[in-house]
Parts: C-alpha cells; sequence; structure tokens
C-alpha cells in the first residue's frame, strides 16, 4: 500500500474516532496535494451519509477507479482488515449475530455470526463478541493479554455474560466494558449482568448503550430506563434511534436535549445528583 499509484485510497464522508489517521486516509473532498491512486474506496457507515456520496464520487473520480462501499450500502460482509477502514487496534474478531432484533440491521447486512482471523488490536468493535464459540474467545484474549486499555465497544449481550467470560475480562487489562439495554425487557438480564461484573469492576469500566426514542417510546419512558441504568451500577449512554433510511429522522428539540444529557460524562455527575437530592451515594 505504499507505492505510488499502485496505493488504495480511503475515503470517509465524516471523521469519527475510529476513521483510519494514515497517509492514505481522506475525509471529505480532494486537496490540492492529493495523490493518483489505483483504486479509491469510498466508505460509508450511516445511511443519512449517502446523498453526500455523489459529491464525494464526481470528485474523487479525477484520482483513480472510486469503489463505494461501506455498512450504510449493505456491502459489510468481507474479511477484517487492521487499519484499513478503522482506525489501527480498533478491531473485529466477528461478524454478523444470531439474533434478529427488529431494531438492529445487523442481521440483515452480515448474516449469521462468523468468526474472523484475529489481528491484534485493544479495541473490539464485534457486533455480538460473547456469541462466539469458546476456542475464538481464549484466542482472542490470548492476543488481548498483550494489550493495553482493552475496550469492548459493540455492546455485550447481557444474557450472554457468565462467570466463565468475567473470567477472562479480568485476564486481561479492561479500560472500558460495554453492555446494551435496546428494550424494556433487557432490563432484567441487564441487572443479573451488571451484579456479576460489579463484583470486579467500577461504574466507569462499565458502560451501557441505552436505545431512546424507538417505537411508541417518549421522552419520561427513556429517561426513565437511563436512570434504572445508573441505579444498576453502569454508566448509561443515550442513542437516539436512526432509522435506516438516507436522512436523519427529525426529533423535537427535547429529544436531542435528552441525549445531549445523558452523553456528555462530565456534565452527567451533576444531572444524577440532581435526580437523588444531593445523596452522593448515588455517585457510587
Amino acid at each position: 500500500m505504499e507505492t505510488k499509484y499502485k496505493t488504495i485510497a480511503r475515503v470517509f464522508p465524516v471523521k469519527t474516532r475510529h476513521t483510519p489517521i494514515d497517509q492514505h486516509s481522506y475525509v471529505g473532498l480532494p486537496d490540492t496535494w492529493t495523490q493518483t491512486y489505483t483504486e479509491i474506496h469510498i466508505s460509508v457507515t450511516f445511511t443519512w451519509h449517502l446523498p453526500l456520496i455523489p459529491a464525494l464520487k464526481k470528485a474523487w473520480s479525477k484520482y483513480g477507479k472510486v469503489i463505494i462501499g461501506g455498512p450504510a450500502t449493505g456491502e459489510s460482509k468481507g474479511e477484517f482488515v487492521n487499519g484499513m477502514y478503522l482506525k489501527k487496534g480498533n478491531i473485529m474478531t466477528s461478524r454478523g449475530c444470531p439474533n434478529n432484533c427488529p431494531h438492529c440491521l445487523v442481521k440483515k447486512r452480515e448474516g449469521d455470526l462468523h468468526e474472523l482471523p484475529i489481528v491484534p488490536g485493544r479495541e473490539i468493535l464485534d457486533n455480538n463478541f460473547l456469541a462466539c464459540s469458546k476456542t475464538h474467545k481464549e484466542n482472542v484474549f490470548r492476543m488481548l493479554s498483550r494489550q493495553r486499555e482493552v475496550e469492548f465497544n459493540g455492546g455485550l449481550e447481557n444474557c450472554r455474560v457468565t462467570d466463565y467470560d468475567i473470567n477472562l475480562f479480568r485476564s486481561v487489562r479492561i479500560y472500558k466494558l460495554w453492555l446494551a439495554y435496546d428494550m424494556p425487557e433487557d432490563l432484567k438480564p441487564l441487572k443479573k449482568a451488571v451484579a456479576k461484573l460489579r463484583k470486579y469492576f467500577s461504574r466507569s469500566t462499565l458502560r451501557c448503550f441505552v436505545l431512546i426514542g424507538y417505537g411508541n417510546d417518549t421522552i419520561q419512558k427513556a429517561e426513565s430506563r437511563l436512570v434504572e441504568a445508573w441505579n444498576i451500577g453502569v454508566v448509561p449512554f443515550a442513542m437516539l434511534y436512526l432509522p435506516p433510511t438516507r436522512e436523519k429522522k427529525i426529533y423535537p428539540k427535547e429529544w436531542y436535549d435528552l441525549r445531549q444529557t445523558w452523553t456528555i460524562y462530565q456534565k452527567l455527575h451533576g444531572h444524577i445528583l440532581r435526580l437523588h437530592g444531593g445523596d452522593k451515594k448515588c455517585l457510587l
């Protein structure tokens, strides 16, 4: 990938913390110093970025053959190449999922769970890592034993958290474990999983994606679930539901305010203290 005119450029509509940062990774339009490439891969993660693609394709076609792909296009079944479409160290060891949740597109896009070759990295982005085989998990943790600040950022499925898995987590240097609270019926397995995990990990380590705005959800119901997640012993992170369309769903302002309150960690403590009448024990 380092020889001029024989490299592959990767282009991303917007920058995120997972965007690669090497010299052949670009965000948005080309600049004056852009070189010619054999291929230019425009990677689209979110469907609401699809309207940006025609302009990107037109601009980049002057610099090489343009290929459009990524999860938003439905093309996300290939092998994982470390550092290609995700920043190096942010890895996937499996794709797909055995579940078929109505609010999630993983099964439709990637099919059933299938394990991938393991490459070095510290942030695991698998959609359902705990559904992998024991052999695969053990091989992943063997690799993770050489990493620092290990993070499972894909949203661990609560009902699959076992003592066996917890022992694996304890065997490496965990920075964050992300659970998921997508539907009201997830509350009971979330409580069970957190009760086991809190024996070994603090609240600051245990994070939880909480889906809000899906179906007949209301502001009151959504905040109630977020508070429930906090009271269980995790740090909730509000994920505002966005349907699989080419444009973002427009919510009333209070939904965005709620999301902001429950996504900025530095401001969350003050909000929690107000909800609990200033009792600092609620922060433990």
